[in-house]
């Protein structure tokens, strides 16, 4: 009988290894493969329900609310003043007709003399008929 020799020299641990190391390969492709998920890094982020689209804005979904200072304040929705005061803005918040008023947010914008009691009669008001409320403020100044 015959004997076969190799005559390679200490190659055999190399081998092992290189073997070892793909069959490593080849159970992770395994599982890769066979999983429902792939492999996601990062954080999972969902918009949030906004009424911008494409970068336009819907004017339609928000109203501005302006209160100018004075012994007896005046209102003004967009450019038009509001006759009769708050009463006048009642009857203005009672005309604006969407099918869910929560959608639509008002945002005041008002001066530091005007009182923080027709303010917050004013936001009352707004809540009342379901519309969101917000405030338009300006950084303070450090001088």
């Amino acid at each position: 009988m015959r004997r076969i020799r190799s005559n390679l020299k200490g190659s055999g641990f190399a081998i092992l290894i290189l073997a070892g190391v793909n069959l490593f390969v080849l159970l992770c492709m395994c599982v890769l493969l066979t999983s429902y998920r792939a492999p996601r890094y990062g954080v999972n982020l969902q918009p949030a329900e906004t009424h911008f689209v494409l970068g336009a804005y819907d004017r339609s979904l928000s109203h501005i609310v302006t209160i100018t200072p004075g012994e007896v304040p005046r209102f003004y929705v967009e450019n038009d003043e509001v006759e009769g005061g708050l009463e006048g803005i009642e009857s203005m918040l009672e005309s604006w007709e969407t099918p869910t008023p929560s959608h639509v947010t008002v945002i005041i914008v008002c001066d530091e003399a005007v009182s923080v009691g027709v303010v917050q009669q004013l936001a009352d008001k707004v809540l009342m008929h379901g519309f969101n409320c917000a405030f338009f403020g300006r950084p303070a100044h450090q001088e």
